[in-house]
């Protein structure tokens, strides 16, 4: 009965051999040469065997370093990312510590912690302490439009320039496409801001009349009308400012146009039974 189970378990043993190959996961291969091998093998012809070639790896316990594991792709043992035995093992940024791990050399680091919390990060692809958006340490660092301050080290808008409303005049806008500060509709920054006819007051930053011209009829002596298409002050209808602004057969008396002697301007000119003419301003 002894005998049966042993002969049993042998079986077993030996069919999980030719299934799965030797213990360490991808048997032993048989070979008479190195091309019965993988790769990474080589033929051992006293054994006729296939064997690791130096240098290379099957399992993590083929490598001496208790801090490499075997790679599967390559077949070498390679550190365990982020450890190391000198700085050569390390990327060019980092340095080998004690503990055998790679960390930021002087000048650079790994994460935001090694920065100022307030104003920098840490750039993830170079590894240096860099001001966080908004924030500078000198004017390059900042858009063309801005310079850096270098107590709050953060960018602001040049003056005149702008990134809000906020950065302009009260009477202004921020501009986001050229980041400038324009004036608001109704207002204006200097005469081209205004019509032909007016002038900017700087200190109210107004579009004003220039002088001999009009914006309102407020503007204008009580018998004119400031005209919406010249901005001139303008006679009144039957109103003048000399007798040129009147008819050949009238004359300006207090800034109103009345018939000369011997002319009409209606039938009340005229003697009764008589009609002022249209044409001659003559009563008939």
């Amino acid at each position: 009965m002894k005998i049966m189970k042993r002969m049993f378990i042998l079986a077993i043993i030996l069919g999980m051999f030719f299934v799965f190959g030797c213990i360490g996961g991808e048997g032993t291969k048989s070979c008479t040469s190195n091309s019965d091998c993988r790769s990474y093998e080589e033929c051992d012809f006293e054994t006729s065997t296939c064997v690791l070639k130096p240098g290379y790896c099957s399992t993590d316990e083929d490598c001496a370093d208790e801090l490499k594991r075997c790679d599967r792709e390559t077949r070498t043992c390679e550190f365990i990312e982020g450890r190391c035995r000198f700085n050569a093992d390390c990327e060019s940024w980092q340095v080998c510590n004690a503990e055998y791990y790679c960390r930021a050399g002087i000048g650079y680091c790994d994460d935001d912690e090694q920065c100022n919390e307030t104003y920098e990060y840490c750039h993830p692809t170079r590894h240096i302490c860099e001001p966080k958006p908004g924030y500078c340490y000198s004017n390059e660092d900042c858009d063309g439009w801005e310079e850096c301050d270098e107590e709050s080290k953060t960018c602001v808008a040049l003056s005149g320039r702008c990134n809000f409303d906020g950065d302009c005049e009260v009477w202004q806008v921020c501009n986001m496409k050229t980041h400038n500060c324009e004036a608001e509709e109704g207002y204006c920054i200097n005469d081209e801001d205004c019509k032909s006819w007016a002038r900017c007051d700087l200190e109210e930053h107004r579009c004003i009349a220039r002088q001999g011209y009009c914006l309102g009829d407020n503007e204008c002596g009580w018998w004119e009308y400031c005209s919406s298409k010249t901005h001139r002050c303008t006679a009144r209808k039957d109103h003048c400012g000399t007798a040129d602004d009147c008819g050949d057969w009238q004359n300006c008396v207090s800034h109103k146009c009345v018939a000369k002697t011997g002319y009409c301007d209606t039938d009340d000119d005229c003697v009764s039974g008589e009609i002022c003419n249209e044409q001659n301003h003559i009563c008939q």
